[in-house]
């Protein structure tokens, strides 16, 4: 089983600016956590959901800088972790209970997930996790279509989610279209800040309530895809198997992040063929939210960017090697130095420009 490694990001951005001078906060602090894990790339990479670090100037007092012309500040800029929300949408067919390289899909499946190493296991007081079993039986003429079993997402939740998937089993039907559209819509009322993401674990072609047989609810999983983007949550798909046919993966792949079905640089979607697949599966995708994108509570004047000095861990960044602005209010770390604030480690990030280049507002 592999490992998600998390640890926490602390960061401290210092942005100096013009304004009036006040006296300093003797007992100020901006360090708070972030999120960060290791990935293992195994295919092309794809749109990142942002699940990096937010920051907000929270009743700073400003200092003189050292040095400074008159009416120039420095600023300190608290961070906030920016923590996401993940549903793991779990297909709950009857096909899950086939072989899996010498175990069911549906216990490689729950392994993954829930053992000791695993996505919730490693990262449970950092993500929101919730799960959704979801499945039906005979669909409409089943009586509830979809059936849905729920634990809500929360930090912590690693209890309450093995209380109800751990005893669970296969059911019979897929409609995957159905249940998306019911989670969306419970994920996008979902008032917590931070980014959201549905994370669907299937093993089989889509139904739908009013058809569940043959397997052609395609269309309506693609629009639940797609409705669920327009509401700010974007969708990772992983095959158990391969059952479920590339030319679907990939299109509910795309418009999960925003893409045109057709799209050029396609987004990566993830074959598991046995458990060693559905871990690193999990880990690209955990990973790939991992963002090098550092919001500030500044407007810095874009031709003056590189004015600025950033220094991660200590030691100064090169601009525009290291470090650029995404847009006014936006830091990139580029390069290795993205690859460090990625690598699992604690580390410390600071920038500051000179009056003039930046503004507080």
């Amino acid at each position: 089983m592999g490992t998600v490694r998390s640890s926490v990001l602390l960061m401290s951005v210092v942005v100096a600016g013009c304004g009036e001078a006040s006296a300093p906060s003797d007992d100020e602090s901006s360090d708070t956590g972030g999120i960060s894990m290791t990935s293992i790339t195994i295919g092309s990479s794809g749109p990142k959901l942002d699940m990096g670090v937010g920051t907000t100037l929270s009743g700073t007092d400003p200092t003189r800088v050292e040095g400074g012309s008159e009416g120039c500040t420095e600023v300190s800029v608290s961070v906030e972790p920016m923590i996401p929300t993940i549903i793991l949408l779990v297909d709950q067919s009857s096909s899950m209970e086939q072989d899996f390289a010498g175990q069911s899909r549906w216990q490689a499946l729950y392994e993954t997930i829930m053992g000791g190493d695993g996505t919730v296991a490693m990262l449970d007081s950092q993500v929101r996790f919730g799960l959704t079993l979801y499945s039906s039986e005979n669909g409409d003429e089943g009586g509830q279509c979809p059936m849905l079993t729920v634990v809500d997402p929360a930090l912590d939740n690693f209890g309450a989610i093995d209380a109800v998937y751990d005893p669970a089993d296969p059911i019979d039907e897929t409609p995957t279209g159905e249940s998306l559209a019911v989670v969306a819509g419970t994920l996008a009322d979902f008032a917590e800040p931070g980014p959201k993401a549905i994370v669907l674990a299937t093993d089989g072609e889509p139904d739908t309530c009013a058809a569940p047989n043959p397997q052609e609810g395609q269309p309506e999983s693609i629009q639940a895809v797609q409705d669920a983007f327009a509401a700010g949550i974007s969708t990772y798909v992983i095959s158990v198997g391969t059952e479920v046919g590339e030319d679907h993966l990939q299109d509910v792949a795309n418009v999960g992040v925003g893409k045109d079905i057709d799209d050029a640089n396609p987004a990566p979607f993830y074959v598991a063929l046995d458990a060693a697949d559905l871990v690193t599966a999990f880990e690209q995708i955990i990973g790939d939210f991992t963002s090098c994108e550092l919001p500030i509570d500044g407007i810095v004047e874009l031709p003056q960017a590189c004015d600025g000095t950033l220094m991660l861990d200590g030691v100064e960044l090169s601009c525009p090697d290291d470090w650029t602005m995404l847009d006014e209010s936006t830091i990139v770390l580029v390069g290795d130095a993205c690859e460090t604030w990625k690598d699992g480690g604690s580390h410390g990030v600071s920038a500051s420009w000179p009056c003039g280049a930046v503004d507080i507002p």
